[in-house]
């Protein structure tokens, strides 16, 4: 046998090159494709016709490590059967890319995840379609944003109602507390002795006072602002809560208190002690779940700390499973096991520790499996004297002479206030217009000694028509009254070169104390 021919084998040594380069080629490119699968930060997935996954990337192996094998519905819907309307089947049957939004329940972790989802068909050089590749990447967190923003907004709208629903709200309670205190003050100015009268009437201050408190807390939530610390007792805002957890928890949850009222004063934001207290309640009806269960409210004194200091406790238990092995970190984060996670119920005690830390109180949970969770608050007593109640203890209204333009576009609140600065001595001309009150005051401006109006109004806002009499006159003392403003605070006003501001509805000891202030005279006694 002869040797073989020398261009044969310059053609098989050429051919051994190609195959090597094709070799090389194709590892290149195989290890090129793993790289870019590799690399991207998103579930990719190789189904079959029969949508079963045939391969995936690193990044499905740690989200879904059983998912190959898997139907594309027992990945991204945790179900056997096919979902309806699936991207991928629709691309399958089509063959062109198909896009779709999927959120998947992750029943291990308790969690909701939201893919963007992208499936684009494999063809063969006959243009047979023999796959599908997915790509889902994990919208999440951006869904979350999206649903917080959505959230933000319609707690924004909700704010602006209850501002004007709060305005109106203390137009009407200005009146009631108004007349109330005048009808007292006459009585007891004429010897009146039936004291039931006298009671009955400090009991409907009683409630206005309370009801103003309530307004505040509304425009506190519509204007998104924190109040300064005050300190008062806990126990009406306790038993304000209660009420409205009886209304608005399920009818399965019993809700119990133990309220004992002579606990002492702390220094709290009202408004926030509203939110801890409700974020506690909704907690605990979350642990029992759909079933019948009981929540217990306590507020009483305390010896939390051996530092000779007074402490309240407020707490709050259920009698759910518990053991939930909830920890509350020095940073104020939150954790539960996986087994009971609860994003919500994170976020919720997050924010109670981070509330009460600012007060200066400390917050503790005793958790026990078969027992239920109590989530406990300590908060020092202050010695600070003061309650709602208080305004009615004091005897005396100061009162003086003077000449002042009342404006307020609600007649009924310039009728009342009007009539209790005559009764403390006062000439008052009173108007329900600002640019009337501007023309009046134009006409003959040396006649007033004190300008009291009101905020927001048509025409001219209070702000607005402070300016023009100060164009008039510059050394007029102006007041400020509202009922509502998300624009204007306090130290706003005084800055604009308001002389006071006052938040109606205002007491009769409190107005008489702040125009004194500008029109000192003498002493009304309040028997």
């Amino acid at each position: 046998m002869g040797s073989i021919p020398r261009y044969i084998q310059r053609e098989i040594a050429l051919e051994s090159d190609r195959l090597d380069f094709t070799e090389y080629s194709l590892a290149e490119c195989e290890a090129e494709r793993k790289a870019l699968a590799e690399g991207i930060p998103a579930i990719i997935i190789r189904f079959d016709t029969a949508l079963r996954a045939r391969w995936v990337n690193s990044w499905t192996g740690r989200k879904y490590p059983r998912a190959l094998g898997q139907s594309c519905s027992e990945i991204f819907c945790q179900k056997s059967e096919e979902c309806g309307n699936c991207a991928v089947r629709r691309c399958l049957q089509s063959g062109v890319v198909e896009s779709t939004t999927r959120m998947v329940e992750n029943r291990a972790k308790k969690q909701r995840v939201v893919y963007d989802l992208v499936a684009s068909p494999v063809t063969a050089e006959n243009q047979r379609i023999t796959g599908v590749i997915v790509m889902a990447y994990d919208m999440t967190e951006k869904h979350e944003l999206q649903q917080r923003l959505r959230h933000a907004q319609k707690i924004e709208a909700i704010g602006a109602i209850a501002g004007g629903v709060a305005h109106d709200f203390n137009n009407v309670l200005t009146p009631i507390m108004g007349y109330s205190e005048i009808i007292r003050l006459r009585l007891k100015q004429s010897n009146y002795e039936d004291e039931s009268i006298l009671d009955y009437i400090d009991e409907i201050l009683k409630a206005a006072g309370r009801a103003k408190y309530l307004a505040e807390q509304i425009l506190g939530f519509a204007r998104g602002t924190e109040k300064a610390a005050v300190v008062q007792y806990l126990h009406p805002i306790v038993k304000e809560v209660v009420k409205l957890m009886r209304v608005t928890l399920p009818g399965t949850t019993v809700i119990r208190q133990e309220i004992f009222e002579d606990c002492g004063r702390v220094a709290v934001d009202p408004v926030q002690m509203y939110q801890v207290l409700m974020n506690l309640c909704v907690n605990g009806s979350r642990s029992i779940g759909d079933g019948h269960g009981e929540l217990l409210i306590r507020l009483a004194p305390t010896q939390y700390k051996k530092d000779g200091r007074k402490w309240i406790e407020l707490s709050v238990w259920d009698n759910g499973l518990g053991g939930r092995k909830m920890v509350l970190a020095k940073d104020g984060d939150c954790s539960l096991s996986s087994d009971d996670y609860d994003a919500g119920s994170e976020m919720r005690l997050s924010v109670v520790k981070d509330i009460i830390d600012s007060m200066g109180g400390e917050t503790e949970i005793h958790d026990e499996l078969g027992k239920g969770t109590v989530f406990s608050i300590y908060l020092p007593v202050q010695d600070e004297k003061g309650s709602i109640e208080d305004n009615l203890a004091l005897k005396e209204l100061k009162g003086g002479s003077g000449t002042i333009l009342l404006v307020d576009d609600e007649p009924q609140v310039v009728k009342v206030t009007g009539e209790i600065l005559r009764g403390l001595g006062y000439s008052v001309v009173g108007r329900t217009s600002a640019p009337a009150a501007l023309e009046l005051f134009e006409a003959t401006p040396e006649i007033y000694d004190l300008v009291m109006t009101d905020l927001v109004m048509p025409g001219l806002t209070g702000i607005e028509l402070s300016t023009q009499l100060r164009r008039i006159r510059d050394d007029v003392n102006i007041i400020l009254l509202t009922g509502y403003s998300d624009k204007v605070n306090r130290d706003e006003a005084l800055e604009a070169g308001i002389d006071e501001f006052c938040t109606k509805p205002i007491s009769m000891r409190e107005l008489s104390s702040v125009v004194a202030r500008f029109l000192a005279g003498d002493t009304v006694t309040r028997k």
